[in-house]
């Protein structure tokens, strides 16, 4: 019969324990959760600033792998107040996730720096619009969530405007 040194082996047990815990603690699953600063911005610019009946429908596609925290999802229009002629832009959207469920809103964007105390004049004529589509959303499913901006307006030709972007950034 063979005699085993229990001292020996406790130790290495102890080590391995450690090190493999060190491991599945280090893994994917570690991953889940994002620091507050965390934010995707998807940017679409529209070309010769004319929003044009061709882009009518935009997708804007972002990974996320973060099942735990609460994001917010915006959409930023960029403008000339100096050209644009629309009072109001009204917006359809669906939020699409990998598993093919899909989460369907209305939003608009108030044009008018009158009445709209959130745009921001970047310079000149230049503005800013920030509207959240979307507060405060878990994703259920890690993976690419598409979101699609289907844009109602009246006229085929709108221009004035520079850009839009689709921003995800943590929840405040």
């Amino acid at each position: 019969m063979r005699k085993i040194n229990f001292k020996h082996s406790l130790w290495t047990v102890m080590a391995a324990v450690l090190f493999v815990s060190t491991l599945v603690s280090c893994g994917p699953h570690s991953r889940k959760h994002v620091s507050k600063n965390f934010s995707i911005e998807v940017n679409h610019p529209f070309p010769n600033t004319n929003w044009a009946f061709e882009e009518e429908v935009l997708d804007f596609s972002f990974d996320i792998e973060d099942t735990a925290t609460l994001f917010d999802i915006s959409l930023v229009l960029f403008y000339d107040t100096a050209v644009n002629t629309l009072k109001d832009i009204p917006l359809t959207l669906t939020l699409s996730s990998p598993d093919g469920m899909k989460s369907i809103c209305a939003s608009h964007f108030l044009l008018d720096t009158q009445t709209n105390p959130d745009i921001k004049i970047t310079s000149g004529s230049n503005a800013e619009l920030n509207v959240v589509v979307y507060p405060k959303r878990k994703f259920k499913v890690p993976g690419t969530h598409t979101l699609t901006v289907y844009r109602r307006a009246e006229k085929a030709d709108n221009y004035g405007f520079q850009s839009l972007s689709a921003m995800v950034k943590v929840a405040k």
